[in-house]
């Protein structure tokens, strides 16, 4: 059980290792190949409106050879983005178009406007003109993101006061989730503790609520030894789980979980000498309920820790030669680190 549970701590302590810097959503903005003074500026008044929402914004050379439509679409993409934003001058009238692609949803927006070649006296100028529209066109493009980024910010200091509170951001494990894990498996007792590959499919409110799916199986076998004899042991498990996770937009989501299965454990065992080996399967019903911490390390994508206790009903004896040798299942313990994608 020790062993499991330091497996359990050093996962945990693995998962905060690896999001060691603040969950921020980022933003590409395209410098275009060539410029003019309405454009530097408006672009440089959009980043700035962009960060002080709480973005993280980075200003890259557009290929003069790509499209605008593909430059958006593939520019940055190491730095995985959650948008990409240009602004295009036409050539020959007044006019420029905004662009804003959306990563995550694979869309784009196109919005046209109009510059007057000269503002009356007191009229904001055609850069003012320029971003504010584009500001807005940003603000309505990624709405979502604009808010919990907002709020992030606001809760670090950077925002002004006086604000109104925006909408709680949603969990990390919002929507379709794929999980897979590793995973050591532990039955208090004579039994050795085995390693587990783990699978788990999920799908959660923006809430913080979510169902799981969990099934494990196909790893190492467990060991039994005794004076009557020894025993080789192959377990598998798949539960259903409700999970309830907290902190949604942090750099630690806690969850806590719980929810019942099924446990099948395949026994071959070797007599001591004159004695015959057998093997057999058993079925058991499990029920699980544990504590773990979900970290956001990219866009969608976030490490998962958990620790969880198993029982199961009814247990199972293992006996050799006709002597009780040990059990299964009364507890057992789970100690798993994974990395989920969601969808």
């Amino acid at each position: 059980m020790r062993q499991a549970v330091a497996a359990g701590l050093v996962a945990v302590a693995a998962a905060a290792s690896v999001a060691r810097a603040e969950l921020s959503y980022r933003v590409v903005l395209l410098k275009p190949p060539v410029t003019d003074d309405v454009t530097s500026d408006a672009l440089a008044r959009v980043r700035g409106e962009l960060t002080a929402a709480g973005f993280e914004v980075s200003m890259l050379p557009q290929d003069a050879v790509l499209d605008v439509r593909t430059a958006l679409e593939t520019v940055g993409r190491e730095l995985d983005p959650i948008a990409a934003f240009a602004i295009v001058r036409a050539a020959t009238v007044n006019t420029a178009e905004i662009w804003v692609c959306d990563r995550i949803a694979g869309k784009s927006v196109i919005q046209s406007v109009r510059l007057d070649v000269a503002g009356k006296p007191g009229e904001p100028s055609r850069s003012v003109v320029l971003a504010v529209q584009a500001v807005e066109l940003l603000k309505a493009s990624l709405a979502q993101y604009w808010l919990a980024s907002q709020r992030r910010a606001s809760s670090s200091g950077g925002a002004a006061g006086g604000a109104a509170a925006a909408p709680a951001p949603a969990a990390v494990t919002a929507g379709l989730g794929v999980e897979a894990a590793v995973g050591v498996l532990d039955n208090a007792g004579a039994v050795s503790p085995v390693w587990q590959p783990i699978v788990r499919a999920s799908y959660g409110s923006t809430g913080g609520w979510a169902g799981r799916i969990t099934v494990a199986g196909l790893g190492s076998d467990a060991e039994l030894r005794a004076p009557e004899g020894s025993a080789q042991i192959r377990q598998m498990f798949g539960v259903i789980e409700l999970l309830r996770g907290f902190r949604a937009g942090t750099r630690v989501q806690p969850i806590l979980s719980v929810g019942g299965g099924v446990y099948r454990a395949r026994v071959t065992g070797v007599g001591a000498p004159n004695y015959d080996g057998s093997q057999s399967n058993t079925w058991s019903a499990l029920a699980v309920a544990g504590a773990g911490v979900v970290v956001p390390v990219v866009s969608r994508v976030a490490v998962v820790a958990d620790a969880q206790v198993g029982i199961t009903w009814p247990d199972n004896l293992i006996r050799l030669n006709f002597v009780d040798a040990g059990r299964l299942g009364r507890p057992s313990l789970l100690a798993s680190a994974g990395v989920l994608a969601t969808f």
